[in-house]
C-alpha cells in the first residue's frame, strides 16, 4: 500500500474527528483572511484615494500620530509652493465625523479651497463642483450618497449644521466613494479651526522626469523649512503610501487584525495537535506493526506529518473561501461600505494557506516524534 493511500485511509476512518479539525482550522484561517484582508483593503483604498487626486506628497506636522491631530497654519502653503520642483499645493483639512440620525460613523470629510486642482479629479455623475459661493454646500461620494439615499438638492446634517448636496461624484475606490467634500472655510468654521489645516497636498511640477528623485528632493526641502526666527517649522513630507501606513488608525487596524488572527491560529494549532496526538495513541499497535515490518522512524514521521498537512490544506481551502465571502459581506455593511473593498488580494489568500500549513506542521511535530520513537515490542503489547 502506498503512503498516500495509508494517509487517506487513516483520516477517512475517523471522519467526524477529521471534519471537526478541518472546520476548526478553517475558522482560524477565515479569521486571518477576513481581518487581515479588511485591514489591507483599508490601507490600499486610502493610498489609492490620494493617488487618484494626483497627490505625490503629503506635508503634516512632524510627530503627529493621527491625521486629524496635525494642525498647521494655512499660510504655509505659499512657502511650500515656492520650493523647486513643486507644482501645486492644496491646503486641506480632514476630519472624521458621524452623521446625525443616519447611523453612519467614521465618515471622512475633506475641506478643500475652491478652485484647487484636486476638485478636477472628481468625476461628477450628478450636480456640479463647489464654488466659492457654495457656503454649506457638500459633495458626496456615490457610495455615501447611496447609503444616505441623498441626491442633489437634499440636505445632510453634519455636526448639527445643515449642508446642501450640490453634487455627487463617482469613484471605484471605497475610501473616496464613502467620503464627503466641503469648502475648506466651511469645515474650518465647523471644527473651530480658523486658518488651520491638517495637511498640505503636494503635486510635483509636470516637467519632473524622475519623480522618485524629485519626491526625495522636495521632502528634504520641506524638512529644512524654518520660521522667521530660524527655528525649524517641524514639518515632514511623506509619500502617499508612507503617509497612509503611518496613520494611527491604519496601524491599529493592522495590529488588531494580526493579534486576533494569532489567537485564532493558536486555537487551531491546539485542535490539530489534539487530533494527531489522539490518532497516534489509538494506533499504537498499528504503528508497532509497521515498525516491526521494517518502517524507519522517518517513514512513520512522514506519515503523521502528511496526515496533518492534508487536514491543514483542507482547512485552508475552506477557510480562505469562507474568509473571502465574509469580506464581501462585511463590505456591504453601512459602517464599512465606504472603507473596504469586497475582494481579497492574492497575497492575503496565500498568507492564509501558508499559515495553515505551518500550523499543521507545528502541531504534528510532537505526535510524529512520539509515534516514530515507539519501540515495536512495546507497541505490540499496548492495549
Amino acid at each position: 500500500m502506498r503512503l498516500i493511500d495509508l494517509v487517506l485511509k487513516n483520516l477517512l476512518r475517523r471522519k467526524l474527528r477529521s471534519t471537526l479539525t478541518v472546520v476548526g482550522l478553517a475558522i482560524a484561517v477565515a479569521t486571518v483572511v477576513t481581518l487581515v484582508g479588511a485591514a489591507r483593503n483599508l490601507r490600499q483604498s486610502a493610498a489609492a484615494a490620494y493617488k487618484n487626486q494626483g497627490v505625490d506628497l503629503v506635508v503634516v506636522r512632524a510627530g503627529a500620530v493621527q491625521r486629524t491631530s496635525s494642525s498647521l497654519d494655512q499660510r504655509l502653503a505659499r512657502r511650500i509652493a515656492a520650493l523647486p520642483g513643486v507644482g501645486d499645493v492644496v491646503p486641506a483639512l480632514t476630519d472624521v465625523i458621524s452623521l446625525s440620525g443616519s447611523g453612519v460613523v467614521g465618515l471622512p470629510v475633506h475641506g478643500w479651497p475652491a478652485g484647487s486642482p484636486v476638485w478636477n479629479n472628481l468625476k461628477l455623475i450628478e450636480g456640479r463642483r463647489l464654488t466659492a459661493d457654495d457656503h454649506n454646500g457638500v459633495l458626496l461620494g456615490n457610495g455615501l450618497a447611496k447609503n444616505l439615499k441623498k441626491r442633489v438638492g437634499d440636505t445632510v446634517e453634519i455636526e448639527l449644521r445643515r449642508f446642501r448636496v450640490v453634487g455627487v461624484y463617482q469613484s471605484a475606490n471605497p475610501f473616496e466613494s464613502g467620503a464627503a467634500v466641503v469648502l475648506l472655510a466651511d469645515l474650518q468654521k465647523l471644527m473651530d479651526r480658523k486658518g488651520q489645516v491638517s495637511e498640505f497636498l503636494v503635486m510635483l511640477a509636470a516637467d519632473e522626469s524622475d519623480r522618485k528623485d524629485a519626491i526625495e528632493a522636495v521632502k528634504q526641502q520641506v524638512d529644512q523649512l524654518t520660521d522667521d526666527g530660524g527655528d525649524p517649522l517641524r514639518l515632514t513630507a511623506l509619500a502617499t503610501e508612507q503617509y497612509v501606513s503611518q496613520d494611527m488608525e491604519i496601524q491599529l487596524a493592522d495590529e488588531m487584525a494580526w493579534g486576533t488572527s494569532f489567537i485564532a491560529l493558536v486555537i487551531g494549532c491546539v485542535g490539530v495537535l489534539n487530533t494527531m496526538l489522539m490518532s497516534v495513541m489509538e494506533r499504537t499497535q498499528e504503528i508497532g506493526v509497521l515498525r516491526a515490518l521494517g518502517w524507519r522512524k522517518s517513514r512513520v514521521m512522514e506519515m503523521i506529518l502528511s496526515e496533518s498537512c492534508l487536514l491543514s490544506l483542507a482547512g485552508a481551502v475552506l477557510g480562505t473561501g469562507l474568509g473571502s465571502v465574509l469580506v464581501a459581506v462585511l463590505s456591504r455593511f453601512t459602517v464599512a461600505r465606504g472603507l473596504i473593498r469586497g475582494n481579497v488580494s492574492a497575497a492575503t489568500v496565500l498568507a492564509g494557506f501558508a499559515l495553515a500549513v505551518v500550523v499543521g506542521l507545528i502541531a504534528a511535530i510532537y505526535p510524529a516524534y512520539r509515534g516514530a520513537n515507539l519501540q515495536p515490542t512495546e507497541a505490540l503489547r499496548y492495549e
